[in-house]
């Protein structure tokens, strides 16, 4: 059982099925759930006990939940049925968060790995043509950013600079880190993030630094550059924004600007494209912006510990980090799907032609195939997205990866593992803060509240203990590091 992303449709019966079923002599009855119905029937799933087999998309937080409760197998109860597994996750660029993802010594579901990936960061990308229009040079700080965004409003005083997809404290999450401060990273529903500089979790929008966040956010309202609508847009509504021209800039998954928003706005506007621009410097002077966790914490497989078979089933799972097991569930079938050119996989042309007109080539051909991250892969490759994307995207790929060589951008930090008893009152400390920052933070950046009181929020935020929060995650960090 998965979920099924709206991106890249999938049938439960598809080329990759029978393939893996051929491989492996084992029936395989794919089980698909609506992503928007995923966390409840997951949910619901787990808390009855009442599993398949197999279980695809779970987190940390279920495995550190319910590993230790007998409902899945221990993985490490069968090393040597899966050696291929433990030789990727066991060597030295992942043994750290390995040992993270245990429970109580346990090692309770396989995770989604990559093994070739496109490089990808949540980074602003600017309309690149709207500057040159104005004769505006690529920005290089935040501030400089503003005020060519101000321009462009001028000139188009219908457009707006940028929105977000996923309401208000992903919208945070996009920019708190990049303006020098932090919280909401990636997906995260939390404002604690791990701050490198002093190597510790902070619970961001109690910071120094986080009244830059705010500040940029209530000045980008009331200038008309925030669209006024971003705390209930979705992601079909800012794909249409970017697609017909009223946004200026995103901040986001970079991958969209190659595959998704380019290939769009270039059928409306020609001349028209995003780019990402190099981390800019904040108010401290520094540059500095987050990408994704090496891997994927929220793609996670566990097989039911009342499986019939459960050896054969971890053997089965094991199968896909193998070699043959990666190219099968990323590419098909060699010669008819994919031929190899140098050690490289080529799709076949036909396969590209078909899906040429769907909004996104390359899910368009992996849905086809149930292939791929959102697909059957576990060991993903995405070699394919230099053949179907837009150049820029894997330029752009090529600068996230030396960007990150260079020091500017950080890898997001899992969260730490933390005890049972740590656990219950963290999440009792969460939702208390949570709920007392999100009905009040929109207040701030649509001016409704003056930014005078932020201080005096802070201290309400502090009065429901974010610092025994951070003292919570710092504790169990520290023993992550022993």
């Amino acid at each position: 059982m998965r979920s099924e992303n709206p991106a890249q449709p999938l049938n439960e019966e598809n080329k990759c099925i029978e393939m893996i079923e051929k491989a492996l002599n084992v029936r395989i009855d794919l089980q698909l759930v609506p992503a928007s119905d995923w966390a409840t029937k997951k949910s619901v799933i787990l808390a009855s006990n009442d599993m398949p087999d197999v279980m695809q998309g779970l987190t940390v937080d279920d495995l550190r939940k319910y590993g230790a409760t007998g409902m899945f197998v221990n993985l490490l109860d069968y090393p040597d049925d899966i050696r291929d597994y433990l030789n990727i996750v066991q060597a030295s660029d992942r043994e750290e968060a390995t040992r993270n993802f245990l429970v109580d010594g346990g090692m309770y579901a396989f995770q989604g790995l990559e093994y070739n990936r496109i490089d990808i960061a949540s980074i602003p990308a600017i309309r690149m043509d709207l500057l040159k229009e104005s004769n505006l040079s690529v920005p290089q700080s935040w501030d400089e950013l503003y005020k060519d965004l101000l321009i462009i409003k001028q000139k188009h005083p219908d457009m707006y600079g940028f929105s977000t997809r996923n309401g208000t404290t992903y919208m945070i999450g996009q920019y708190a880190f990049e303006l020098g401060s932090g919280g909401y990273p990636t997906f995260s529903k939390s404002g604690m993030y791990f701050e490198p500089t002093s190597k510790t979790w902070v619970y961001g929008p109690t910071s120094a630094g986080f009244m830059h966040v705010i500040q940029f956010l209530a000045n980008s309202y009331k200038d008309k550059l925030l669209y006024p609508d971003y705390a209930t847009m979705n992601k079909s509504d800012e794909f249409e924004k970017l697609s017909n021209g009223t946004l200026m800039m995103v901040t986001d998954n970079n991958s969209f600007v190659g595959r998704v928003y380019n290939p769009n706005i270039k059928g409306k506007n020609p001349d028209a494209y995003f780019d990402i621009l190099k981390p800019m410097k904040n108010s401290n002077g520094t540059q500095r912006a987050l990408r994704y966790e090496h891997d994927w914490t929220d793609d996670f497989v566990a097989i039911s510990a009342d499986t019939k078979y459960p050896e054969r089933v971890v053997k089965a799972i094991n199968w896909f980090y193998t070699e043959t097991g990666r190219m099968v569930t990323n590419f098909g079938e060699e010669g008819v799907d994919y031929t190899m050119d140098n050690g490289t996989p080529t799709v076949n042309q036909a396969l590209i032609d078909k899906h040429a007109n769907d909004s996104d080539v390359f899910s368009g051909i992996q849905g086809d195939l149930g292939v791929g991250l959102l697909g059957l892969g576990l060991y993903v490759d995405e070699s394919l997205y230099a053949q179907v994307s837009d150049p820029i995207m894997i330029s752009e790929g090529k600068l996230i990866r030396q960007w990150t060589k260079d020091g500017l951008i950080e890898y997001n930090k899992s969260l730490p593992n933390f005890t049972t008893e740590e656990q219950q009152r963290i999440t009792q400390l969460q939702n208390n803060i949570e709920n007392t920052f999100m009905n009040e933070i929109d207040l701030f950046i649509t001016g409704k509240t003056p930014l005078s009181k932020w201080p005096d929020f802070v201290k309400e935020l502090q009065g429901q203990g974010t610092e025994e929060l951070e003292k919570l995650y710092n504790d169990a960090y520290q023993r992550s590091l022993k």
